[in-house]
Parts: structure tokens; C-alpha cells; sequence
């Protein structure tokens, strides 16, 4: 990390810091002392405040997901499409592999999520409302064009759960590698695909009677709206503040 510059030495403590000990608990202070920054007002010079450096991490998270995610599916489609709900979820959780990037040895991206998840839903849900975020469109609507013989609400929750569901479990194995400790519960079986299984399971699990004639489905197919007004609804129901 002594090779990087002021600005990306403070951007990789501040995610580290705030995977650790949650966005809240980090103070200016404290990154730019992690940072090894020689100048105090540093963290103000290049993200104007400690706001302004979270929305940059956060767009910074999402821009390399969705490249991981763009070349995820790419290589799907090279190989025909995807087949299964299972294709997709693999994506989803495989790529990218986050443990790369910004030049730190410990994994934070779905630790600093996760908390800026309990803290600052609304920061997060603006940030998705106004970004373009296709390739995790296109691969939500491969999943929802694969389960079309389940209700559309349940369908719906599902994606809800699922996305709360990977973020959380990413964030306990980030732990557990950032721990740098064995532990044969981890180590006896590969967890991402342990979490594949898993998130397909939730996403393909059977539909109860009682959701398959819940009311409002219909209503809500035939209103439709158009597709930014349906992925904003979908943001507010993820994202409740």
C-alpha cells in the first residue's frame, strides 16, 4: 500500500476501517492517521468530507461488481445463455472477486456494505435510484424470466431476500479470511458454493398455497408502469427507510 497515492491510501483505510468497526464508529481522524496522510485536511482536499468519501467507496463497490458481473455473464453467454437459475446465481456471488481489489490484502467490500446497509439504507437506495446499473437488471430478469411460474410478488420478495441474504453471508466469510484463521467449518467445504446452493434454494424454494393465489398479482402484472417507476418501487421496498 506505500505505492499508492494520498488519495487511494485514505480511500483503502477508510473501507478497512469502516468494514471493522461500521461506518459510524470511524472518525476523520482516525482514517487519515490510518492513511499515514501528512497532512490533516487531506480527506477534506479530495472527498470534500467524510460523506463525500463513503459515496465514493460506495461507487467504487458497485462499478466493480458490475464489472465482475458484466464479465460473468458475458462468459455465460458465450456459452449459450444461462440455463438455470443456478447460472445466475453463480454470478452473482462469484464475481467479482473483490478480494483484489484496491490493493488491500484483507477483503472489505461486503463488510462496509453490510454496514452502510444498517445505517444509511437511504444513502444507499439514492445512490441505486439515479446510477445505471443494466447488467444487474439484465441478471434480474433472467432470474425473474426463469421463475415465471411463480407469482410476481413472490418473485419479488425472493430477489429482496436473496440480495440481503448474499451481501450478509459475503460479509461473515470476509470476516472469517480478514481473520487470518483456519477453522474447519470454513475450510472443510468451499462456502461460495455452499452459498450458490443456497441462494438457489431460496429462490427456487416450492410456493405455499396461500402465496400462490395471494391478491393484488394479477392487478399489479396487468398495471405494469413503466420500467423506471417499477425499479424505484423495487428500490423502496429493498431499502425501507
Amino acid at each position: 500500500m506505500n505505492d499508492l497515492d494520498t488519495k487511494s491510501r485514505i480511500k483503502v483505510c477508510a473501507r478497512r476501517l469502516f468494514a471493522e468497526r461500521g461506518v459510524e464508529a470511524v472518525t476523520v481522524r482516525e482514517i487519515v492517521a490510518a492513511s499515514g496522510a501528512k497532512n490533516g485536511g487531506s480527506l477534506n482536499y479530495y472527498f470534500k468530507s467524510k460523506e463525500g468519501l463513503i459515496s465514493e467507496l460506495l461507487a467504487d463497490v458497485f462499478r466493480d461488481s458490475s464489472d465482475g458481473w458484466l464479465e460473468g455473464l458475458s462468459e455465460l453467454q458465450r456459452a449459450g445463455g444461462p440455463k438455470s437459475v443456478r447460472d445466475i446465481v453463480t454470478i452473482l456471488v462469484r464475481w467479482p472477486d473483490e478480494y483484489n481489489k484496491m490493493e488491500d490484502p484483507s477483503p472489505t467490500a461486503n463488510r462496509f456494505l453490510s454496514s452502510l446497509l444498517s445505517t444509511r439504507r437511504k444513502m444507499v437506495r439514492d445512490f441505486l435510484e439515479v446510477g445505471n446499473f443494466s447488467v444487474f437488471g439484465q441478471l434480474l430478469r433472467y432470474i425473474r424470466d426463469l421463475k415465471s411460474d411463480l407469482p410476481q410478488s413472490v418473485v419479488e420478495q425472493r430477489l429482496i431476500y436473496f440480495s440481503w441474504y448474499v451481501i450478509s453471508a459475503k460479509a461473515a466469510l470476509e470476516s472469517y479470511i480478514a481473520s487470518g484463521k483456519k477453522n474447519p467449518i470454513w475450510e472443510g467445504y468451499d462456502p461460495l458454493e455452499n452459498l450458490i446452493d443456497c441462494g438457489t434454494g431460496l429462490l427456487e424454494a416450492p410456493c405455499s398455497a396461500a402465496e400462490k393465489s395471494a391478491p393484488g398479482d394479477t392487478a399489479r402484472n396487468k398495471s405494469g408502469g413503466n420500467k423506471n417507476q417499477a425499479r424505484i418501487r423495487a428500490l423502496h421496498a429493498a431499502f425501507p427507510v
